[in-house]
């Protein structure tokens, strides 16, 4: 049974079911407006965000019954994606409209997302995890598909669907393998077992190596990457920038979560820690040089935007490796994250203002003399993009720099030069937008970007973030560190 500090440590998580009930009661009314859907999504995040906010200052990681950590890293990352989703919730209205989309359905698939989000990265049980990663995974099969009658998005949705059942077998099967050799699920005993080994250690590691690259493809880290341009391309742009925070946010923090769930001071696994670490560089190099160099070559802005993401996991990638020599590097990932969510929202938010239906309007031509046309939308666009590309006095430089810097001091400095060579490659396809649009008489077949005034007001907002961040880092980066990566 549940005492009421427990209840009090998961009021979240309560508090996001009842809201995804009452969401759903609320769109099966028949009115003519879905406002009532939207206004109970948004007082539903609000509150979450609230309650988890209460929770920062915890003095210790409490587990509850061993399946669910409710930590300063858990309930930041709560609150953060809670946070981004009420960003697409309140800034996507008009798009959904001009769309003609399933507007309170778009609400109840969110909230199941940061449901399956937020219990994900609190999972201290492979099975709860599983659980979570399908209550995360099929709201976003359907969001990608939400245009019915547009054979990109089907096409997306189903190539989404099938690798994401892949991706389920496989870490199932990786779980089975480490329950196998361990006699247990949860992290902790499982910590716990690779002090003393008394088990099939070489099932042990094939079941670990499984249930990463599970995560791996879903952050779509090179070569896992092959789903990421066309699921972007075909989705909605709203919901590309959904998955693009809410599932990559909570991939890497369950990454972070299941490196450190073995011992690596023991005997047995110090040679597996060298391995592991060899793979990650690989897996890191590999995402860098696939993502600078094929994103320079892309026409359509949602694949420029998939190879950048593909691009930004190599970096990504670099800081997880430092907290393997330096738990405690973990706030360089998490900085990262959150830098890099609040340029991708600002940009898709943006992107979504394009005036032409089924996301036509969304290639690198469109931008072709926008500055001429629209001088606000072609500042802002301005700023995310510089900052994607890591320039100074923005969010995005600080981002790279915390984990060039947290590579360094684990020793990965032949990689950190690697990665510094990806991000002058990269700032190429960065700056060609930005070129465009400044630099080029206007077309006149290209698509206006004009949005709604609660659109309009957040890309400001996000933009003025991404220069603040950028001058003033500090303040996330005490936020972020501090957290704990316990078994």
């Amino acid at each position: 049974m549940f005492d009421s500090s427990t209840i009090t440590l998961i009021f979240p998580w309560i508090i996001l079911g009842f809201g995804i009930m009452a969401t759903m009661l609320a769109s099966s009314v028949r009115i003519e407006t879905r406002l009532p859907a939207k206004l109970l999504t948004i007082f539903t995040l609000v509150l979450v965000m609230i309650t988890s906010a209460k929770l920062f200052n915890l003095d210790t990681t409490i587990t509850i019954n061993g399946f669910i950590e409710v930590s300063h890293l858990s309930c930041m990352t709560l609150f953060f994606i809670s946070a981004i989703s009420l960003i697409f919730v309140v800034g996507s209205g008009g798009y959904l409209e001009k769309e003609k989309l399933h507007i309170s359905d778009f609400y109840n698939l969110v909230l199941l997302m940061v449901l399956g989000a937020s219990v994900l990265v609190s999972a201290k049980d492979l099975f709860v995890m599983f659980i979570a990663l399908e209550v995360m995974s099929l709201p976003a099969y359907a969001l990608v598909g939400f245009r019915r009658n547009d054979s990109r998005s089907n096409e997306a949705a189903l190539k989404y669907f099938i690798l994401g059942g892949a991706l389920g077998a496989v870490y199932l099967l990786g779980a089975s393998f480490i329950f196998g050799a361990s006699g247990s699920t949860q992290l902790s005993q499982i910590f716990e077992w690779s002090k003393i080994h008394n088990g099939d250690v070489l099932l042990f590691l094939v079941g670990h190596i499984l249930v990463l690259f599970a995560f791996l493809f879903k952050a779509a880290a090179a070569p896992f990457h092959f789903w990421k341009p066309d699921v972007y391309e075909g989705s909605p742009v709203a919901v590309t920038g959904l998955m693009a925070t809410v599932i990559t946010t909570a991939a890497f923090v369950v990454l972070v979560r299941l490196f450190h769930m073995v011992d690596f001071q023991s005997q047995s696994f110090v040679p597996y820690l060298e391995s592991l670490k060899q793979l990650i560089r690989v897996v890191a190099v590999l995402s860098l040089v696939v993502g600078s160099t094929i994103m320079i070559l892309q026409k359509n802005l949602k694949r420029l935007l998939a190879y950048s993401a593909i691009n930004h996991t190599g970096y990504i990638l670099l800081g997880l490796l430092g907290t393997m020599s330096k738990p405690e590097q973990i706030y360089s990932v998490w900085f990262y994250l959150a830098g890099y969510a609040v340029i991708s929202c600002g940009l898709f938010l943006l992107l979504s203002q394009s005036e032409t239906r089924n996301d036509q309007g969304l290639e690198l031509v469109d931008l072709t003399g926008l500055m001429k046309r629209n001088p606000l939308v072609t500042a802002l666009a301005s700023i995310f993009f510089l900052s994607m590309a890591g320039m100074p006095f923005t969010v995005g430089f600080f981002t790279k720099y915390t984990v060039f810097m947290s590579s360094i001091a684990s020793g990965e400095v032949v990689f950190v030069i690697i990665a510094a060579i990806c991000t002058v490659i990269g700032a190429y396809g960065y700056l060609r937008p930005v070129a465009l649009m400044v630099m080029r008489d206007p077309d006149p077949t290209a698509a206006e970007f004009n949005g709604t005034k609660s659109n309009q007001a957040l890309i400001i907002m996000l933009a003025v973030l991404c220069l603040v961040l950028g001058v003033f880092p500090q303040a996330l980066i005490q936020l972020t560190k501090g957290m704990e990566l316990i078994p």
